[in-house]
């Protein structure tokens, strides 16, 4: 498995061992997670974003700072991982936090790193 694989997998992980003191328990909340439905554009956005914040990222690090190619993956990676992982913790306060959201940003993020490896 190349080092591209290993930082999906730690992404994984990290998303399903958030503590469940993330996660609403209200009734209101837990309707609103019912409603969160799989195919939505608020899946499409979080996609979008993590790719183009990674992209991003690794673009400012390989051209504008020097950093190698393949070892500026996974500190964009992590840049986005941790701006989506942000925004559902603040989505948290006001409604609840969204696992399908997360694995759309890991899906998003997973496309940027196909895209990033050097062939």
């Amino acid at each position: 498995m190349d080092s591209s694989g290993k930082y999906f997998i730690i992404f994984l992980i990290l998303l399903f061992n958030i503590k469940n003191s993330l996660l609403a328990n209200g009734d209101s909340n837990s309707i609103k997670q019912e409603k969160d439905k799989w195919i939505a554009i608020d899946k499409i956005q979080h996609f979008g974003y993590s790719l183009f914040v990674s992209l991003g990222s690794q673009y400012i690090l390989v051209n504008k700072l020097e950093c190698e190619n393949n070892k500026a993956i996974p500190i964009s990676s992590f840049i986005s991982f941790s701006a989506g992982l942000a925004k559902e913790i603040q989505d948290k306060k006001s409604s609840f936090f969204s696992k399908k959201d997360m694995i759309a940003n890991i899906m998003g993020i997973s496309a940027a790193i196909i895209i990033m490896r050097e062939p």
